[in-house]
């Protein structure tokens, strides 16, 4: 036994270092479970942009614009997913770029407005997921517990 209580600082200093540990990785693995979430609610919105191009079932305001400006629009169109980045360019803000392809012949307006309805059900869906309230009528930017989630304008592969 030592009397000097040497070996009690010892176990006292290791328990502060594991300590000191465990609470420094929890704050990494949080962070990278909201990234995570955010990516996944990505995908998912994404996806239901894209459906809900293939429907091509359009709000009556919408439908009478597209059929005088987009004729194009007003038939399904076969939209695929290619990639999603995410890009941290601060602490606080995060954009996501999406990459599509579609095998339809589009003009830059229609891959634009595309591009739009996809980026819009992205934000839509992250800010749900994290019930966090709109802060536009378009979800922009979409709001998580740490994050700013904006995005950027979809890039098309040909």
């Amino acid at each position: 036994m030592n009397n000097r209580g040497q070996l009690t600082v010892e176990y006292i200093l290791l328990l502060g270092i594991i300590l000191i540990i465990i609470i420094t990785s929890t704050s990494m693995f949080i962070n990278q479970s909201e990234k995570n979430q955010i990516m996944t609610q990505a995908q998912i919105g994404a996806q239901i942009g894209v459906d809900k191009n293939g429907y091509a079932i359009y709000y009556n305001d919408t439908f009478n614009n597209y059929m005088n400006n987009n004729p194009r629009l007003l038939t399904p169109t076969k939209i695929k997913i290619t990639e999603i980045e995410m890009y941290e360019t601060n602490t606080k803000t995060i954009e996501l770029e999406v990459t599509a392809y579609s095998s339809d012949t589009l003009n830059n307006n229609e891959k634009y407005i595309i591009g739009s309805r996809i980026n819009y059900y992205i934000r839509k869906t992250i800010t749900e997921s994290f019930n966090k309230t709109q802060t536009t009528l378009y979800y922009d930017p979409a709001l998580t517990n740490n994050y700013i989630v904006k995005t950027r304008t979809v890039k098309w592969k040909t």
